[in-house]
C-alpha cells in the first residue's frame, strides 16, 4: 500500500490553514467558548483531541511573554456533545519566573465534563539531554492517506462494505495522517505508528497553536493501540469490543516543532487490566528529535468468545518496527 512516484516536494503542505477546529471566542474574563465541535460517527461524545486542543488555547490565552506549554494533563469527566458549545474557564493558578500554572474547567451548562492542569515553561538551555532514537519506518511519501488505508482495510479483510460517510468524514478533518504498515512478525502487538501533520500552512502562527494542533492529532490511534492484541477487525475474532472511551490524557512538549509539517507518532500499549487500557507515545520530527510523548489511560471492555482469564505477554518490541 504505497503511494508510487509521490516525492516530498509534491507532498508539500501549502494549502491555507483552517483554525476553526480550535477556534473559540472570548465570553468574559479568563473564559471561552468553543465555535465547532465535531462528534464522529458512532461515538457517544465529541472528540477527546479537540477538546484538549481547544482547553490549551484557552490556557494559552491567559499567558504572557515567551513562555511555552511544556505539559498538559487532562481528565474526561463526561461524555461533550456538538448540539452546545463547551465553555471554558481558565483560573490562574500560579505565574512564576520559570514556570506558570493553569486550570482549565470545561463545561456545557452546568455539567463540568473536562478539566486540564497545563504549565508553561520559559525556555531554557540544558546540557543534560538525552532521547529513545526515532524507529526507521517507511517516509510518508512512500504510504497512502489514512482514508485510502481505511477503504484497504476493508477491502482486505472482507469483513463488510466500506463506509464511504466516514471516510469522507475523517478527510474533512484539519489533521492528515498515514499509517505504518506493521511486518507480519509485529502484528498483534500492542504497538503502533503513523504520520501525521496538519493539513495547511501554519508558518504564520505563533507555537502555541502547533502545540495545540498536536495536542488535537495526539488523541488519534493512541488508546486504541490498546486493542492491538486482541485482533478485533477479522470477521472471526475471538474477541468483540463494546467500550473504549478516554479517562484521561497527557501530553508533555519536549522541543519546538511545525504542526504542520511530518511527525511520526509511535505507540505501545504496556497494559490492559480491570476494564482499562493504557497507551503511552512517542512523537518525533522528521530529522529524529523527539519533541513529544504522551500517555492515555481509558475505559476498554469487551467480550471473550473463548474466555480462559490468561494474560497475553509480550516482550517490549516497539523499539525496531
Amino acid at each position: 500500500m504505497t503511494m508510487t512516484g509521490i516525492s516530498a516536494a509534491e507532498d508539500a503542505n501549502t494549502t491555507p490553514f483552517n483554525e476553526r477546529a480550535l477556534e473559540l471566542e472570548e465570553t468574559g474574563p479568563n473564559t471561552y467558548m468553543s465555535v465547532d465541535l465535531w462528534q464522529p460517527s458512532g461515538n457517544r461524545g465529541v472528540f477527546g483531541g479537540q477538546v484538549i486542543g481547544q482547553a490549551l488555547s484557552a490556557a494559552g490565552k491567559t499567558i504572557n511573554g515567551p513562555f511555552r506549554c511544556n505539559s498538559v494533563h487532562c481528565y474526561f469527566l463526561a461524555a461533550g456533545t456538538n448540539t452546545q458549545m463547551i465553555t471554558y474557564k481558565v483560573r490562574r493558578v500560579r505565574q512564576g519566573t520559570s514556570y506558570c500554572s493553569r486550570l482549565v474547567v470545561a463545561k456545557q451548562g452546568d455539567r463540568v465534563i473536562f478539566m486540564a492542569m497545563a504549565s508553561f515553561q520559559r525556555p531554557e538551555p540544558s546540557v543534560l539531554s538525552h532521547q529513545y532514537t526515532m524507529p526507521r519506518v517507511p517516509p510518508p511519501e512512500s504510504l497512502v492517506s489514512r482514508e485510502a488505508y481505511m477503504r484497504n482495510q476493508k477491502e482486505r479483510l472482507n469483513n463488510g462494505p466500506v463506509d464511504e460517510a466516514k471516510i469522507a468524514e475523517y478527510g474533512s478533518l484539519p489533521v492528515e495522517s498515514r499509517a505504518v504498515p506493521m511486518p507480519k512478525d509485529k502484528r498483534g502487538l500492542p504497538i503502533n505508528a503513523i504520520w501525521l501533520r496538519a493539513k495547511g500552512d501554519m508558518s504564520e502562527l505563533g507555537h502555541v497553536h502547533h502545540q495545540c494542533m498536536l495536542a488535537y492529532a495526539s488523541d488519534f490511534a493512541l488508546l486504541s493501540t490498546t486493542l492491538k492484541p486482541f485482533e478485533m477487525d477479522a470477521p472471526d475474532a475471538r474477541y468483540k469490543l463494546s467500550m473504549l472511551v478516554s479517562l484521561d490524557h497527557t501530553v508533555w512538549f519536549h522541543e519546538p516543532f511545525r504542526a504542520d509539517e511530518w511527525l511520526l507518532y509511535v505507540m505501545e500499549s504496556p497494559r490492559s487490566a480491570s476494564g482499562r487500557g493504557l497507551a503511552v507515545g512517542r512523537i518525533y520530527s522528521r530529522d529524529g528529535v523527539l519533541v513529544a510523548s504522551t500517555a492515555q489511560e481509558g475505559v476498554a471492555r469487551g467480550t471473550d468468545s473463548e474466555p480462559d482469564q490468561k494474560t497475553l505477554e509480550f516482550r517490549n518490541s516497539v523499539a525496531k518496527l
